[in-house]
């Protein structure tokens, strides 16, 4: 088994399914970890996909809806209980960074008595980082539909949503977490290695006309609801002959060692 690869935690929808976590990835380079998105129940995904949490160097979180986003704190106190010394950095959309800490303050998670470094940086789109693998975040429009609300109410908020593209030991893959439709991100798939697809949002049949279109070895279709719901886009994906896609299961490891 590489020791480079990228494991899907959890599998669910906005709506939290039986037995599965809401959004969450691992990507492991060598002995380290990166988390990517942390919805509810990943925490417990995490352990029980045999990892370790002391090996978790950094978090990326592609945008605040719960669903991608509620299990931090719960993985901040785990990694702190298994005896964190070492720092973690913790990339979050900018607009996220003071309600976060304000957050973590208030359910006893204090940044300073923490024995260990909580670095917490805000990234807009167009952010890269650049160490054991590339991270290039790629903003979309999934949280526009809020925008009427933030301007009645005068909030804060910047509506800010991202795609990962991730380049690790020569290999390729792109995650889309969720977008508005598929103008998002139609212009970034092609020659991917891999595209994992979150379609809660797109036109699946216009998805489907798509996927031909562009050259990518292999997409897997995750976010999901319910089994009946799975099964009609099973079967929609069957109906069109497409032997490049497949669906996500909890635990599903894709290698990434080139």
């Amino acid at each position: 088994m590489s020791d480079i690869n990228f494991t899907i935690l959890g599998t669910s929808s906005g709506m939290p399914q039986p037995g599965r976590a809401c959004s969450g990835y691992v990507l492991q380079t060598g002995p380290e970890l990166s988390l990517i998105d942390c919805g509810g129940g990943v925490s417990a995904a995490f352990t029980a996909n045999g990892f370790d949490p002391l090996q978790v160097e950094r978090v990326f979180i592609s945008h605040t809806h719960p669903d991608h986003v509620s299990d931090l704190p719960l993985f901040i106190q785990m990694i702190y209980l298994a005896g964190r010394k070492k720092p973690v950095d913790i990339y979050l959309p900018e607009e996220f960074v003071e309600p976060f800490i304000n957050y973590l303050r208030a359910v006893y998670l204090i940044i300073e008595k923490l024995p260990f470094n909580l670095n917490i940086s805000g990234y807009a789109s167009g952010f890269r980082y650049e160490k054991k693998f590339i991270l290039k975040a790629i903003g979309n429009r999934h949280l526009l539909g809020y925008a009427p609300f933030i301007e009645k109410y005068k909030l804060l908020n910047k509506m800010q949503c991202h795609s990962f593209q991730l380049e690790v030991s020569g290999r390729t893959l792109f995650y889309s977490a969720d977008v508005f439709d598929l103008e998002d991100i139609k212009g970034h798939l092609n020659n991917q290695d891999y595209v994992v697809i979150e379609p809660t949002h797109l036109d699946f049949d216009l998805f489907l006309k798509f996927i031909p279109q562009v050259s990518v070895g292999q997409y897997i279709i995750t976010h999901l609801g319910t089994v009946e719901g799975q099964t009609v886009l099973k079967r929609a994906v069957e109906k069109a002959g497409l032997k490049n896609v497949v669906f996500a299961r909890e635990g599903l490891r894709l290698e990434l060692d080139s």
